[in-house]
């Protein structure tokens, strides 16, 4: 990159803007995820700049550009790919188009016209051409609807329907609400000037400043597809926020020389990251899990994702480029599988559908790699078994607080390789990899200390006092109740649970009146908070049930039969509430889960429905 040289400079909004300026967002870059706090921020930061002087300038940044020859219809411009500053320039684009609409004035209307889009003239042999392109993205239409059209930014429905169209991409619906969030803006401003006539002066002197005081310093390549890559590569260690799976995205569309099938994989990349969701918080997370499918284990080689990936592709356990966008294309159609489908949906009903839930709900992600990685392995053949023994293993290591989880999983995902090496049947060798060892809760690898004390589980379930957990910590409250919901629903139930909607309800209360409860003090204490004592109900029915009778609890949450199995069965199963009846209920519920995670299977589940079904009490 060095041998070339860079033009570098600085140009106002009015000259980024002008009519022999042409941009294009290339297909490695990300998409647009400006929100309301930035656009927020860039409005004030001008208008305070304007307010102040006049004369006073307000740098918008540096822009970093890729300058291209392009020949369309045997006539040839220059344009540019915008290889840093894209959220900036997009967003000063589509405040250009809610200024329009806002404005009464004939000449800023046909000034942002101009500014926005080329106007055909066949007499010069001038094409009609927008001032900015995409490479893959599909936000041309949005564009050309709602920001290039005259008054397309005052049809809210519009713009509101799209937003919530499942089917519109990441970038159109955050540019959709950046409409939205620049008209509000605009709308607080106007509240505050009297007058229409002084509301028209303010936003032609805004427009007026915009055009002539907002500025950018430029930095552009030269045409070099290279060159292009390896600057955009190295924006992330000059401090610009990128992704590392911007950076990985853009290694690996370098290694696809078709220029067809670049753009392909660069349109399945943004598909990729629409299609990953809870429990894994962004894109990166989720790329983690690949890096621990392929290395299996955690070293320096992988203390951050960027190096963990050029460590793999080092030492060749993943290529460059195709292989590494089918994997992760792979991976991510395990996810949405294993995640938003209900698998198995026979005997064992909706039991996967629940348990994912469950975990999706309290537990966190890293339940998510071993999941894909059966998948796949061994397709969806026995994975709701699967999913019950990794549920059962990982719950004990983490209500216990120990700390061998990770080695277990990796542990896992290799015997998962070796049992497809070894077994050619892909039915045989999911069933010779789930009677592994390392399901049992005792299981001690060589190599590390993985064992953990299904007793000293036991006995936490038995003395803990789960209802004073408060903080993230109460989410292990919340896992221990729905999975009782879980052993004893019928097959069929779909469960819920909403953490702005659903709380850890006390059935004895935490504030007792005298009308209602007679209790000696001490004991009060001791059974309080056992598990015995607290049930999952719907926040709306707690605040007015909180110190109430049980009988008025009884009464009032018999609509949610379907919803919430446990508390229903208790309410069925007891009468009245006090001391011996907790007692009871705690057995009753340590005996369920005692049963079910000692016999660690889905028979063992049918087992107990069985029971439960004949009026067999815990």
């Amino acid at each position: 990159m060095a041998t070339y040289r860079l033009d570098t400079g600085k140009k106002y909004i009015k000259e980024i803007y002008a009519s022999d300026c042409f941009y294009n967002i290339p297909e490695y870059q990300r998409p647009y995820v400006w929100g309301e706090e930035q656009i927020n921020a860039l409005l004030e930061d001008i208008t305070s700049t304007m307010e102040q002087s006049k004369d006073k300038e307000y740098f918008l940044g540096c822009m970093i550009w890729n300058t291209k020859k392009i020949k369309s219809n045997e006539v040839e411009y220059t344009c540019q790919d915008i290889l840093d500053g894209q959220q900036r320039f997009i967003s000063i684009y589509i405040l250009q188009g809610v200024i329009r609409d806002l404005s009464e004035n004939s000449d800023l209307k046909s000034k942002v016209r101009e500014r926005m889009k080329q106007k055909a003239d066949p007499f010069e042999g001038t094409p009609e051409r927008n001032r900015i392109e995409f490479e893959i993205r599909n936000d041309k239409a949005f564009l050309e609807l709602c920001v290039i059209e005259d008054n397309g930014t005052t049809d809210e429905v519009t713009i509101n329907k799209i937003i919530k169209d499942k089917d519109t991409g990441t970038s159109s619906r955050n540019m959709a609400l950046a409409v939205l969030y620049m008209r509000s803006w605009w709308r607080n401003k106007f509240s505050s000037l009297k007058s229409n006539e002084e509301r028209q002066k303010y936003i032609n002197n805004f427009y007026s400043f915009l055009s002539t005081k907002v500025l950018a310093l430029y930095l552009a390549t030269p045409d070099n597809l290279d060159d292009a890559y390896n600057l955009f590569t190295v924006l992330n260690s000059r401090g610009i926020q990128l992704r590392v799976s911007d950076i990985l995205r853009a290694q690996n569309l370098r290694e696809i020389n078709d220029d067809r099938q670049r753009r392909e994989y660069a349109k399945l990349w943004e598909k990729y990251e629409n299609g990953i969701a809870s429990p894994y918080k962004s894109f990166d997370d989720f790329l983690w899990s690949i890096v621990y499918i392929k290395m299996k284990y955690s070293s320096d080689d992988n203390q951050s994702l960027n190096k963990a990936f050029n460590f793999m592709y080092d030492k060749n356990y993943l290529k460059k480029g195709k292989e590494t966008f089918d994997l992760v294309g792979r991976y991510v159609e395990h996810f949405k599988s294993v995640t938003q489908e209900s698998l198995q949906e026979n005997e064992y009903g909706l039991f996967f559908l629940n348990l994912n839930y469950i975990l999706t709900s309290t537990f966190g992600n890293s339940y998510i790699a071993p999941l894909m990685h059966y998948k796949e392995c061994f397709g969806e053949y026995r994975i709701a078994d699967f999913i019950l023994k990794l549920d059962n293993l990982l719950s004990v290591i983490w209500l216990t607080s120990s700390r061998n989880s990770q080695f277990r999983i990796f542990t896992m995902l290799r015997k998962m390789d070796d049992a497809k090496k070894e077994v050619q049947n892909q039915y045989q060798a999911a069933d010779s990899f789930l009677k592994e060892p390392i399901f049992d809760y005792g299981y001690q690898d060589a190599k590390a200390f993985t064992a953990v004390d299904i007793n000293l589980f036991y006995n936490m379930l038995d003395v803990e006092k789960w209802g004073s957990f408060n903080g993230t910590r109460s989410n292990k409250t919340r896992y221990v109740l729905l999975k009782l919901d879980l052993i004893v629903s019928s097959p069929y139930t779909q469960l819920s649970y909403n953490k702005s909607f659903s709380s850890i309800e006390h059935l004895m209360p935490q504030k007792i009146d005298p009308k209602y409860w007679s209790v000696d003090e001490n004991e009060y204490k001791e059974w309080l908070h056992r598990l015995g004592n607290i049930v999952l109900i719907d926040r709306k029915k707690n605040s007015s049930l909180s110190n109430s009778s049980y009988d008025t609890k009884k009464t009032r949450y018999q609509s949610a039969i379907e919803s919430r199995a446990n508390t229903n069965n208790i309410f069925i199963q007891y009468k009245s509430w006090d001391i011996d009846t907790i007692k009871k209920n705690h057995q009753r519920s340590l005996q369920l889960l005692k049963e079910y995670y000692e016999g660690n299977s889905l028979q063992t589940l049918i087992l107990i429905r069985k029971k439960l079904s004949n009026n067999i009490k815990y």
